[in-house]
């Protein structure tokens, strides 16, 4: 809750972390995957995920920094990004566009933020057996691509499937990753259309 946030980041970082424990950080991990072909996508499905897969991430990456601020330790902010914003497919338009966008708000933040000491970075996964793809959406997908769903999710330069511990070990590690901040990080098994630049 917004409001509950504010309220305890003004208290001085002593009480906040005798009581609470404290804030080390934030891991971002709203989302869902609306699909639509960009020029006929309904104005209100768009407005939608922009609301979830962009706006739910600054709320709370906003609420975070008055807690993180106020503690003056600094800290870290990871947002779970999607491949999509550097390698959108047809008919993913309302997903990758507030992706792509979540990549800017996260590079804002490492930009505005770092001297506090606060970190911002994106994680980028693809192709993880998540529920964001049901089996119908997933046997179309493998097979528009001469695959069977098994292996669809181990066509990548390693040839290995990306697990959900993975991405973990990805969110783990920039946590820890003190002098690593506006990084997107990828976890994909490689994946050369969706590298960042």
């Amino acid at each position: 809750d917004r409001p509950a946030c504010r309220g305890a980041s003004r208290a001085s970082a002593a009480p906040l972390g005798g009581t609470y424990g404290g804030l080390d950080g934030v891991v971002s991990n709203a989302g869902f995957a609306p699909q639509s072909p960009i020029d006929r996508c309904d104005p209100k499905l768009l407005r939608e995920s922009f609301e979830l897969n962009l706006f739910a991430h600054q709320a709370l990456a906003s609420a975070a920094l008055e807690v993180l601020r106020a503690q003056g330790l600094g800290g870290f902010l990871l947002f779970n990004g999607s491949k999509s914003a550097f390698n959108p497919g047809a008919g993913f338009g309302p997903y990758s566009v507030p992706k792509a966008a979540l990549v800017a708000l996260a590079k804002q933040y490492a930009v505005e933020v770092g001297e506090l000491g606060v970190r911002a970075n994106v994680v980028h996964a693809d192709r993880i057996r998540t529920q964001l793809i049901s089996e119908p959406e997933l046997a179309e997908r493998a097979k528009a691509r001469g695959l069977s769903p098994e292996q669809y999710f181990r066509s990548n330069l390693l040839r290995q499937e990306v697990t959900v511990e993975h991405v973990a070990q990805a969110f783990v590690g920039l946590a820890l990753a003190e002098r690593t901040t506006g990084c997107v990080f990828p976890v994909d098994g490689g994946n050369i259309a969706a590298a960042p630049r």
